[in-house]
């Protein structure tokens, strides 16, 4: 903690510097002498009353992230002291990321204006209050994430927009400070939204509860080679299936864990979908009927011959149950398991000879366990060794970590293993291996909004359903008070935007 502290204070220092450099000819406009206007703190409050803002904007300061925004507001405050507060000069210092406050504060003619406060400028004061708010909503507490995949169906839908705590697992502080706000790591696509110079180290506070085995976690995909930060990597969604020190194995399709099989612990929280075949004789399957009425999208004909169809369809037990009730035509509908001597070349870690339904026995790995390191385990071990030590290779029959010989590793971080509900659909990590402590982003806990969409074209509005027997529910279907806070939000802005275009008139 100590040192993520040390690094904020080295950043608002730099901060503060880059202030004074900037704007020291426009102080000394508004008659604040020399000695005054490079104290730090100090010479933000002198800003602040110039400009009739509250005290309490003072605390911007020492959150992490929101520093940035206090400084961007008050050379906005200075631009219009100094008459520069027209669309052209506001567009100016955004294009410029503030460096046009530079500019104004080193030209020969400028002059200090009357500035009134105006209806205007109190809309503009509460507009900003929200937008900061709600990004400190956003990087601390809730987060904002939607569905895009299907590795989770069985429990949730592509195009489910939920909401994910970051304080259940104990909330981990931002490492990269400087970042476009709202955006995870690119804008456009391409671009990437954040400044990876400065890095904070990792810091997590204590958690409001632990990882349980079978929850639902949001987490930073390990493997992201475009995002080297650990905030900026991917967000991947999967069910926690391990735990650190945890035995896993996988037979037949079915997950063991400690070498007791998978099952709900609570009513319908585990809805596993697999890969199921089915056979139809004289008559296709009616797959229009399936999709519409049975919530179900991945279905595709395999062949077709002698008046026999083949399908292959994704569905959960209890829904293959349902269409083989439902159909007289059905010769079989079976689960699709790949066979115990198939070696599936992507699967985690490299040639054991696993594939998605056969997989293990693999020990998940706990912080403290010490690690004797072999030909056999290397592969298991050796991304976890890479990103602690940075640094292992082996020479002849000894491994080298750091440069140092050491046949023996100390495992520093709790690991965990994360399968998607839908089984036979889904990158976890029996293809990309384990997730690092420090990765671990929130719990989600609630879908505000579901939408049925075009998945081949999801961008086409005019086909977009919304489902809403699933929204303002918790992650599990059930109803929810949070929906009241959203009423209560809703209502609460209404009124503010009532009362400032409307009443004030």
């Amino acid at each position: 903690m100590f040192q993520y502290f040390l690094f904020s204070s080295i950043f608002l220092f730099f901060e503060h510097f880059i202030h004074v450099l900037g704007t020291w000819r426009l102080y000394k406009k508004l008659g604040i002498d020399y000695y005054r206007f490079i104290i730090p703190i100090y010479n933000i409050i002198l800003l602040l009353k110039i400009n009739r803002r509250s005290i309490w904007w003072l605390f911007l300061l020492f959150i992490p992230l929101t520093s940035i925004f206090l400084f961007g507001i008050l050379w906005i405050d200075l631009l219009k002291n100094f008459g520069k507060n027209s669309k052209k000069n506001i567009i100016l210092f955004f294009l410029t990321l503030g460096v046009y406050i530079f500019y104004i504060n080193y030209s020969k003619n400028i002059e200090l204006s009357k500035i009134k406060k105006s209806k205007n400028d109190i809309i503009e004061s509460n507009i900003l209050f929200a937008m900061i708010f709600s990004f400190l909503i956003h990087t601390y507490i809730l987060q904002p994430f939607a569905i895009p995949t299907s590795s989770m169906e069985g429990t949730l839908l592509v195009g489910d927009f939920i909401l994910v705590s970051k304080i259940h697992y104990g909330l981990r502080m931002p490492i990269t400070p400087i970042s476009i706000p709202f955006t995870h790591n690119t804008i456009f696509g391409k671009c990437k939204s954040y400044i990876s110079i400065f890095k904070w180290p990792y810091l997590r506070f204590y958690p409001i509860q632990p990882i349980r085995r079978n929850d639902i976690v949001v987490f930073n995909y390990p493997k992201d080679s475009n995002h080297k930060v650990i905030d900026r990597k991917e967000n991947y969604i999967k069910r926690c299936v391990g735990l650190p020190g945890d035995i896993i194995y996988i037979k037949n399709g079915d997950l063991f864990v400690n070498y007791q099989k998978e099952k709900s612990y609570k009513k319908n929280i585990l809805e596993k979908q697999y890969i199921y075949l089915i056979k139809t004789k004289n008559i296709p399957l009616n797959i229009e009927f399936i999709k519409e009425n049975m919530n179900i999208e991945e279905v595709e004909m395999i062949l077709e011959k002698n008046d026999e169809y083949f399908y292959q369809i994704m569905l959960t037990e209890k829904k293959a149950i349902q269409i083989k009730n439902l159909f007289d035509n059905i010769i079989f509908i079976k689960k699709y398991i790949l066979p115990i001597s198939f070696q599936e070349n992507s699967i985690f870690p490299n040639n054991f000879g696993w594939n998605r339904d056969f997989f293990g026995p693999l020990l998940i790995p706990k912080k403290g366990d010490l690690i004797k390191l072999n030909s056999n385990n290397i592969n298991i071990y050796y991304d976890i060794i890479v990103s602690e030590e940075n640094n292992i290779e082996k020479k002849y029959f000894y491994f080298f970590i750091n440069n140092k010989k050491n046949n023996f590793y100390k495992i520093k971080k709790n690991y965990y293993f994360m399968m998607g509900d839908n089984r036979h659909n889904s990158s976890d990590s029996r293809y990309w291996g384990f997730v690092p402590e420090d990765h671990i982003v929130g719990k989600p806990i609630f879908i505000w909004m579901s939408i049925d969409w075009d998945r081949e074209n999801p961008l086409n509005f005019f086909n977009w359903k919304f489902r809403w027997n699933r929204t303002m529910t918790t992650i599990y279907g059930q109803n929810s008070y949070l929906s009241f806070f959203f009423i209560f939000s809703f209502i609460y802005f209404s009124y503010l935007l009532f009362y400032f275009f409307f009443y004030k008139k």
